[in-house]
């Protein structure tokens, strides 16, 4: 902050001028963060913006001053800070802005049911490429004939030349790798988002529940598919639907949880494990299902000492963030 002479005594800022930079910084320091928000987010962020910044100090917290110092050629006095954001109370109040209130939305009947189906790589297919190569070859003769004739007698000479040119080309053809899965129990996965949308308003209903009371496609029948493709048959994904639109479902989401690389993270010598993370929310209240909200592939990295640790601690990641994304682009469309 730029100051003048009267807010220093003893080569030291004055209480007001400290508190007065230590205030911008809290705003650098949420600036930064927000701006890390998707765009969904940002367009419920900014609606409530004005009130946020009012009350800072409910979702900027544990302030703690790093350094300070002064540039007297320049006059000014700079200070730096770390301080923690209070994402549960911003989400709170961005739901609200949203939603209302939770009771609200669990009175509207917008319920939600979801089925993420994590899984691992089982096999690679991969093909060489194919090529194809073609060579002609040209061949032209040149025949001429030379006639002389002295004293009666006369002779004939001949020759012959050739010239050869050849082309070469052809093509090359590659196979798309045939890749296969196998599936994980998506517990973590489903805890996780259940957690992140009840956070967000939503009435959360377990997919096995709908179908224990309406039908539609078994879980075990999905997660198959998912093991050789990223898309449901139609068939399958019909009657999940009506089944979801029978037990009254407002939203019903389907994606995949992949399990990467396995690595070791090079900065604190931890296990480290890649999760991607796609999916889609399909407004089923209509006879039409209607696509509102995408997110992915996105990905997430776990850390941990062991490998199974590391695996978890990704997955939760992955699963917090797609379900706050799904949240976010549903809140931004005032779909609840």
């Amino acid at each position: 902050m730029p100051y003048e002479g009267g807010f220093f005594s003893s080569n030291k800022p004055s209480p007001e001028l400290r508190q007065q930079a230590i205030e911008q910084a809290k705003k650098s320091a949420w600036n930064r963060y927000t701006s890390t928000f998707s765009p969904a987010r940002l367009n419920g962020y900014q609606a409530i913006a004005d009130e946020v910044l009012a009350n800072l100090d409910d979702y900027v917290v544990d302030i703690a001053v790093l350094e300070d110092y002064v540039e007297q050629d320049s006059r000014i006095y700079s200070v730096s800070i770390r301080a923690s954001i209070n994402e549960a109370a911003f989400n709170a109040r961005l739901n609200a802005a949203g939603a209302g209130s939770t009771a609200q939305a669990m009175a509207s009947g917008e319920l939600f049911t979801f089925i993420f189906v994590t899984r691992e790589m089982d096999s690679l297919k991969s093909f060489d490429a194919r090529r194809t190569d073609i060579q002609v070859t040209e061949s032209n003769l040149d025949a001429r004939q030379h006639a002389r004739a002295s004293g009666g007698n006369a002779s004939v000479r001949e020759s012959t030349s050739t010239i050869e040119r050849s082309t070469t080309g052809g093509s090359m053809q590659r196979k798309a790798n045939e890749v296969s899965y196998r599936t994980r129990s998506s517990s973590d996965v489903d805890a996780a988002m259940t957690e992140t949308l009840s956070g967000y308003g939503f009435d959360v209903v377990g997919y096995p529940d709908v179908v224990a009371n309406c039908g539609g496609s078994e879980p075990a029948v999905i997660n198959m598919e998912f093991t050789t493709s990223d898309e449901m048959t139609v068939s399958t994904r019909s009657s999940a639907i009506n089944a979801a639109r029978s037990c009254e479902i407002n939203f019903f989401a389907v994606g995949t949880v992949d399990i990467g690389m396995q690595d070791i993270d090079p900065v604190t010598g931890n296990q480290r494990v890649t999760v991607s993370v796609r999916g889609q929310v399909w407004d089923v209240s209509r006879r039409l299902p209607r696509n509102v909200a995408s997110v992915g592939p996105i990905q997430y990295t776990g850390i941990g000492p062991e490998t199974d640790i590391a695996m978890r601690n990704g997955l939760r990641l992955a699963a917090e963030q797609a379900a706050g994304a799904l949240a976010d682009q549903l809140n931004s469309k005032g779909l609840r």
